[in-house]
């Protein structure tokens, strides 16, 4: 019987067709989320919470990257980044999105002025939250992840004049960051609205542009805008503002059913405990601008009521102005009305 010797040269030749041929390992799918607001802020705060419990399920499947303070992008610009591929999350703020998906401002409208956060929270955790994250996936062709994370309540906030009335409203200046219906809610309430973005509001606080600005209180507190001359507050409740947790359907559609599993349950769990954040930390906020000289007066429900149904006057024709969903609108009067909500 003959034996057949395989050089050393050709031993080698074949280790390396076989390394060649091995299955690759797998690299982790990049999971990189944008936000434009500081670290320390309560949606940053969220986002760790998210990260730490989606790193529990997926381990090193996901390389997941958080970019704070708008390194990547500002909240304007997420959308477009997600369609392409820029980044895989990103959590802007429905008056960010309106102008692509006009129903994502539904709460924003005048029949939600003024009413309890826990009943826009029933809402949008429920048929009509479902109804508008369907119309926003459509739109945008991102995957929502479920329900919304908290901004906290927006209030007016003034420089040299005291607000303890709707009336002292009239004619003053009124920054917004952002929305059609931040426009249109200053103007019907008197006011004259103009948009600043929030990082410029000191510059313009001491120049004088302004009389007053439309803001939650963990944005005054953490931009300390006491600093910058503001003095009083009119807490009002306008709406509560809220980020919509957005995911690039091209990413979504990579992953596997684990994955995508992991990714929402950890959101789930994640979007809780951010929610209970925002009603500590609009807690120690009110506290923090008390200490330092910001006088608060709220209006009484009859008097927000009443400026709901005054507001709610010109709601048929924003909603055709801004092409919000017929739908949409509808089921938020029949539920708003199921809540007894007044307008």
């Amino acid at each position: 019987m003959s034996s057949h010797r395989i050089s050393p040269l050709r031993c080698a030749g074949l280790f390396a067709l076989a390394l060649t041929l091995a299955p690759a390992a797998h690299a982790a799918d990049k999971f990189r989320i944008s936000l434009d607001t500081n670290p320390n802020h309560v949606r940053n705060k969220g986002v760790e919470v998210f990260v730490a419990e989606l790193q529990k399920r997926v381990g090193d499947q996901l390389a997941v990257e958080v970019y704070p303070s708008a390194q990547l992008f500002r909240d304007r610009d997420v959308p477009k980044a997600l369609r392409q591929g820029a980044i895989e999350m990103g959590l802007p703020g429905t008056w960010q999105l309106e102008g692509s998906e006009p129903s994502a401002a539904v709460t924003a409208l005048p029949m939600f002025y003024g009413v309890d956060p826990e009943i826009t929270h029933r809402l949008m955790d429920g048929k009509l939250g479902a109804l508008v994250n369907q119309k926003i996936e459509d739109r945008l062709k991102v995957r929502v992840l479920g329900n919304w994370a908290d901004a906290g309540s927006i209030h007016f906030y003034t420089t040299g004049k005291e607000v303890r009335s709707y009336d002292q409203l009239q004619g003053m200046k009124i920054q917004y960051s952002g929305g059609t219906t931040f426009s249109a809610r200053i103007e019907a309430l008197g006011g004259v609205p103009v948009m600043i973005p929030f990082s410029d509001l000191p510059m313009a606080m001491s120049q004088g542009a302004i009389d007053a600005i439309a803001s939650s209180r963990e944005g005054v507190r953490t931009a300390k805008l006491w600093d910058s001359g503001l003095k009083y507050s009119f807490d009002d409740y306008q709406m509560m503002a809220q980020y919509v947790p957005l995911v690039s359907e091209r990413f979504w559609r990579k992953q596997s059913p684990e994955v995508q599993a992991a990714i929402t349950e950890a959101w789930q769990v994640a979007v809780k405990e951010q929610r209970d954040m925002v009603k500590q930390v609009e807690l120690d906020a009110a506290k923090t601008l008390q200490e330092n000289g910001i006088q608060a007066f709220s209006p009484d429900e009859a008097a927000r009521t009443e400026a709901r149904k005054k507001l709610s006057q010109s709601q048929d024709a924003l909603v055709k102005a801004m092409k919000i969903d017929a739908e949409a609108e509808q089921l938020a009067k029949q539920e708003l009305q199921a809540a007894n909500v007044d307008f």
